[in-house]
């Protein structure tokens, strides 16, 4: 078996970004891409109840944490993962590649419901340090998504991760080109030059 190589290249966000508002417009939840180092390259918040952990509460860092480490995972071993975030929500993590071989990121989407029960979300309140009422409100202005949507939702995350993978490969194979070909002009250029001069 062939070692999984990583790369780090820069991210078109404006290829990636309209495919992210797309899953979220369908999901109203929460969708991050990472780059191979685990940093952010474009981050899509649909969720009055993830923005509240993430934004408001005194432990924001939780949710952080949490994507970014199920993004190495997905990265580190070119396999999706899917587990449970701090604030109870399943999280599916996808590597993003440029090939069989070569991994370039992760497309980490929150794909459930937020806890309907009162009991639920003041113990995730508690743990991330934020009033429960001001939870539980987020919780009542999050509409629930029927289980049939989040099951299309689900595959639909799948899809635009493959898409957002194609997309980038093409990039950076018409990059690679370009700059090959800038190369051989440059080239021929000085040669053009040292033939004039002598």
């Amino acid at each position: 078996m062939e070692p999984i190589r990583r790369l780090k290249i820069d991210f078109e966000k404006e290829i990636i970004s309209p495919i992210q508002l797309y899953l979220m417009s369908i999901l109203n939840t929460s969708d991050i891409v990472y780059d191979v180092d685990g940093e952010v390259v474009g981050e899509v918040n649909a969720s009055s109840y993830c923005k509240t952990l993430r934004f408001i509460s005194e432990r924001k860092d939780l949710c952080l944490s949490y994507n970014r480490e199920l993004a190495k995972s997905a990265i580190q071993y070119k396999k999706p993962f899917e587990d449970m975030c701090p604030g109870g929500l399943t999280t599916l993590s996808m590597p993003l590649c440029l090939d069989e071989k070569t991994v370039i990121g992760a497309h980490c989407v929150t794909i459930s419901n937020p806890f309907r029960s009162k009991f639920s979300v003041y113990d995730v309140a508690a743990q991330f340090n934020i009033d429960a009422r001001i939870l539980w409100d987020a919780v009542k202005k999050t509409p629930p998504i029927p289980k049939p949507i989040l099951k299309i939702a689900r595959e639909q995350a799948i899809l635009t991760t493959e898409l957002m993978s194609k997309m980038m490969s093409r990039m950076y194979i018409l990059k690679q080109s370009e700059a090959a070909m800038a190369k051989k002009y440059h080239e021929a250029e000085e040669i053009f030059k040292r033939h004039k001069n002598e």
